[in-house]
């Protein structure tokens, strides 16, 4: 006997989103007449018989859903994750869906701690996290599971813990193929700099740890791991590094290429454009307003891009398709890395669109 057709799959076979084939079986919210003649047009080809149970529920019910992830700047990453993670609550209007979000300061572990135990004093039906610290996700995961709560991760997956799925970079292979950009853009025999924002109560996030691996793999097979340099900025107080900085690159002369295993190349950036010190080339991550102006400006060369609006919008999905229709999807999920030069940077002026 053939398997019943999943939403997912009609969705598919009709050019349109799942929500959309939800708002069409449920007779409720706005759907061009396009999509609906396309949707019904599928739904008769495969003879689909609506499961009146999961149906009821998902109109009978509130889902609570809370989102703990860094706090969220105009311009910046997870503004966009953000962004990804409202437009699925919008894209699935016909369910009950109510996001609270838990904000914390990504450069602080005690904030973050803070923000996590608020999460667990609460009763959420599904729970998104922006993992920054591992420690303290670890804990948090340990309570979900206790209480049988499913979550998702968006930007990193934590070793230990079982989340329902994550949706984030191959943060080795992000940190490898940094290495591999600034090798390239950079003259033979060159030093490094790989650079790194300060944290209060943590030298690195677990996304950087796991970038500095990959980081390290491209030049120890290649024999120069001992032309890198470190240094650790900060990325709260810029001011803060006119004399670290100064100093640093007085100290490494022969440096002509620097990495920045975040998103804060544009602070890198800024403070080299007002030294004119236009020899140093850098890469970087995701396009942030500050890397958008540094790759307009030609200090940075590439920024490695990782779909933040994409994953917020896939965390939502997963959960809904998850809670409401009691479709499991695989745990892990990687995005594409687009790699965005000046040239290509004007195809990319909506941060937030999503592929699905």
């Amino acid at each position: 006997m053939a398997s019943k057709p999943r939403i997912k799959d009609i969705a598919a076979l009709a050019g349109v989103s799942p929500g959309t084939v939800d708002r069409v079986l449920h007779g409720r919210g706005k759907v061009s007449e396009a999509s609906r003649i396309a949707v019904e047009k599928v739904l008769n080809e495969v003879n689909y018989t609506p499961n009146l149970y999961l149906s009821s529920i998902s109109m009978r019910k509130r889902f609570r859903l809370a989102v703990a992830i860094p706090e969220c700047v105009a311009g910046e990453y997870w503004e966009q994750v953000r962004a990804g993670i409202l437009r699925a609550v919008r894209e699935y209007d016909s369910i009950d869906i109510t996001c609270d979000f838990f904000h914390y300061n990504q450069f602080d572990l005690f904030s973050c701690r803070s923000t996590f135990e608020r999460v667990a004093e609460g009763e959420w039906d599904a729970v998104i996290i922006g993992p920054t610290f591992k420690d303290e996700t670890i804990v948090l995961a340990n309570h979900l599971n206790d209480t049988r709560t499913p979550y998702v991760y968006v930007d990193s997956m934590v070793d230990g813990t079982s989340p329902m799925c994550f949706f984030s970079a191959d943060q080795q292979v992000c940190g490898y193929l940094i290495a591999k950009l600034i090798h390239q853009i950079t003259p033979e025999g060159s030093d490094y700099v790989l650079c790194q924002a300060k944290r209060v109560g943590d030298e690195s996030a677990n996304n950087t740890l796991m970038r500095k691996i990959g980081f390290m793999e491209f030049f120890r097979e290649r024999g120069l791991e001992n032309n890198i340099r470190r240094l650790i900025f900060s990325a709260a107080r810029p001011e803060d590094n006119e004399e670290l900085v100064g100093d640093f690159f007085e100290r490494n002369p022969d440096i002509k290429g620097g990495a920045i295993l975040s998103s804060r190349g544009g602070v890198m950036a800024d403070y080299l454009k007002r030294h004119g010190r236009s020899d140093i080339r850098l890469v970087t991550l995701d396009l942030t307003r500050s890397n958008i102006e540094g790759l307009r400006d030609g200090g940075i060369g590439f920024v490695i891009c990782q779909r933040p609006a994409q994953q917020g919008f896939s965390a939502v999905k997963a959960l809904m398709m998850n809670l409401v229709f009691g479709q499991t999807m695989k745990r892990d999920n990687y995005m594409p890395l687009d790699i965005v030069t000046e040239e290509n940077l004007p195809y990319y002026n909506d941060l937030t669109e999503l592929t699905e």
